[in-house]
């Protein structure tokens, strides 16, 4: 693991200065890191956190954020967890540096009382002080669909997905599309959930735990993609009731909270429970990631899902792209073709900062941030 000492030294002076909650910030269109049209919303400013075109498609395919306001990021193929510290005083993490490696396809982090829990492949890891600690070195995985992100439940324990082992084949691996649930320390596995095809995130919102789900590749069936409200032991249709196999009995699964557009590929989730954007408080922040190899564009977006108190979910807004009015929100969003979304690039992840404002990674190399205007 490499040194880090330095990105230690910026956190202490940045936690003495404070988060930036208090700051005024100057008006959106004097930063220069705002977006110009079509990033438009009378809610947020849309700015530029970083953009590096030469680290990859999966630059930052999952991000966190301490309550110092340093934000971290994963690089799954090269095994590598980032730190990003503001260094030119714009209230925004710019430089990356490197404060853990040799990880194997790290695609989930969480900070929790003083330490970075990590996800991917068979592991869980914990970063505290600059030093990295292997928790569990034997979560369900392999071949198929990657290990999920991470986060922490009102129980103090890590709740992790694990993704299936094919697209919508019957083979069945035991652990496998399902969530599990670990002690902080990595003891106690606990089976939550099975039947969850591709679980790539988990969060916990008005004390209900939340993923997400996709639909098999080649399915044309309307929005099969999908937001799940997960129960204790409960099975959630993967495989044999998500392929209409005959004679399976499927009547017990319990139904999604909420529907996507098949194909729009929901994998990132985070609950907002900030004030800092009233109009999406008590949300759920999902990625829509886009589709693939279809003639039709679906997702691509950032969108936010109202939960009420009692656990319903009810029907989805999209945060970005988005329109200052409402008649030209849709057409936006369907106008992919001429960048008026994120489209031809993928959000990958989105985290909310303790001052309440949002991030969201996207391929190629770049993340964004929505901060009041």
């Amino acid at each position: 693991m490499k040194s880090a000492i330095w990105v230690v030294g910026l956190v202490m002076f940045l936690s003495l200065w404070g988060t930036g909650q208090a700051r005024d910030l100057p008006p959106c269109a004097e930063r220069p890191t705002h977006q110009d049209p079509p990033w438009v919303s009378l809610d947020w400013c849309l700015e530029v956190v970083i953009k590096d075109g030469q680290a990859g498609e999966l630059a930052f395919s999952a991000l966190a954020v301490g309550p110092d306001g340093t934000l971290y990021a994963t690089r799954p193929h090269t095994g590598e967890i980032l730190a990003l510290i503001d260094t030119d005083g714009d209230a925004l993490p710019d430089t990356p540096q490197v404060i853990a490696d040799g990880l194997t396809l790290p695609n989930g982090l969480v900070w929790h009382d003083g330490a970075l829990y990590i996800s991917g492949g068979a592991r869980l890891d914990r970063w505290r002080d600059n030093q990295l600690v292997t928790l569990v070195d034997d979560l369900p995985s392999g071949s198929g669909f990657w290990t999920g992100r991470l986060t922490i439940g009102p129980d103090e324990r890590l709740y992790v997905g694990s993704g299936a082992p094919c697209d919508w084949c019957e083979q069945v691996i035991p652990g496998r599309a399902a969530i599990w649930s670990f002690a902080l320390d990595g003891s106690d596995p606990q089976l939550i959930a099975t039947g969850i095809r591709e679980p790539m995130d988990v969060t916990f919102l008005n004390g209900y735990l939340w993923t997400v789900d996709t639909a098999r590749d080649q399915t044309t069936e309307v929005d099969g993609d999908r937001l799940l409200q997960i129960e204790q032991g409960a099975f959630y249709g993967w495989p044999t009731c998500l392929v209409q196999r005959e004679n399976s009995d499927c009547s017990s699964i319990p139904p999604a909270a909420l529907t996507f557009p098949t194909h729009s590929h929901p994998v990132g989730l985070e609950a907002y429970t900030a004030t800092t954007f009233p109009s999406i408080q008590n949300h759920l922040l999902v990625v829509l990631n886009g589709s693939r190899g279809t003639a039709a564009l679906e997702g691509y977006t950032l969108v936010a899902v109202p939960i009420q108190a009692d656990g319903k979910a009810s029907d989805y807004r999209i945060i970005v792209p988005e329109s200052a009015t409402a008649e030209f929100a849709v057409p936006l969003l369907r106008m992919h073709y001429v960048k008026s979304g994120f489209w031809p690039l993928r959000p990958l992840d989105v985290a909310v900062s303790p001052e309440g404002w949002i991030y969201v990674s996207i391929s190629g190399g770049s993340i964004y941030a929505l901060r009041p205007r």
